[in-house]
Formats: structure tokens, sequence, C-alpha cells
């Protein structure tokens, strides 16, 4: 892998179309059994706009830059309930890298901030969700600490 030196910043405005154009690399691992791929893309860029035109005060969307201020990527942090413990957890709503940039620790140090995002808002829990076929991405996740905990199963109710 070669490494290139990340830094992280809030996104602004000017991020809108660089993020929204992303947004098929959240799908582009493979596909969902019966999930169509255009709408999840249509899903996704909706949640990602709302994130970035309506800010909360729970979370907000990270853009990765090199040096030269050339954007690598994002990540959109947020917070979500944790049913057992009965607490929030800081949570990762989505992350993408550019294809040119996967593989070279753009993802890591995104994931890295989001660590450091909770940590210092008192966090006990850091999670995220990931589709099974996500393989590469899982194995990034459980390099970097995270363990799988639910199988989320479907059956599809249609006449």
């Amino acid at each position: 892998m070669v490494e290139r030196a990340v830094r992280i910043r809030a996104a602004h405005a000017g991020d809108k179309d660089f993020i929204l154009g992303l947004a098929p690399r959240l799908v582009e691992f493979g596909e969902v059994s019966d999930r169509e791929r255009s709408q999840m893309i249509a899903r996704d860029r909706t949640v990602l706009l709302e994130a970035l035109e309506q800010p909360s005060g729970n979370g907000g969307v990270f853009v990765a830059e090199d040096g030269e201020g050339r954007t690598l990527g994002f990540i959109h942090l947020t917070t979500a309930d944790d049913y057992y413990s009965e607490t929030t957890t800081a949570h990762i709503a989505d992350i993408a890298v550019t294809s040119s940039e996967g593989g070279r620790g753009v993802g890591t140090a995104l994931m890295n901030f989001a660590d450091q995002w909770a940590r210092q808002r008192g966090f006990a829990m850091l999670t995220l969700n990931v589709f099974g076929a996500n393989r590469r991405a899982r194995a990034l996740y459980s390099t970097l600490g995270f363990t799988e905990e639910w199988i989320r199963c479907i059956k599809w109710l249609r006449s």
C-alpha cells in the first residue's frame, strides 16, 4: 500500500458535487440482493445532501484531501442509539474514497479520524453498518478493531 499524507477537514458547500459524486462508490462492491442500485445511490445522495445543507450538532461530513488540496474521500459521522446499553454511540453513516485512492491509506485515515472524533466527544462506542458482500470494507474494519455484531435478515413480502 502506498500511503499519502492526508488532511481531514469539515466539508463546506464547495464539496457538495464531490461528495454526491462519490455516492456510487458506496455500492460499488457488488450486487445487493433485491435492491435497485440506482435507488440506493439516490437515497445515499439525499441523506448526504441533507447532512451537508442542514448540519446537526450530532455529527457532520468531513473530507480527506492531500497536501495540494485535492479531495480524496469523505466520511459522514452522526450518532445512533445502542439498544442494549441504552446509550448514544458515535456512528459512521457513510465513508467513500475515490477509486484512484483506494488502498492508499485514505480510508484508514478517515476511520482514524472517526475514532478520534468519537473519543473527543466521550462516546464509549463507534458503530457502522456494512453490507455482508463488501468484503474489502469488512476486512479494513476488522483490521481497525471493529467486530461484527449483527446480521440483518430480510424476507421480502411481495405478492
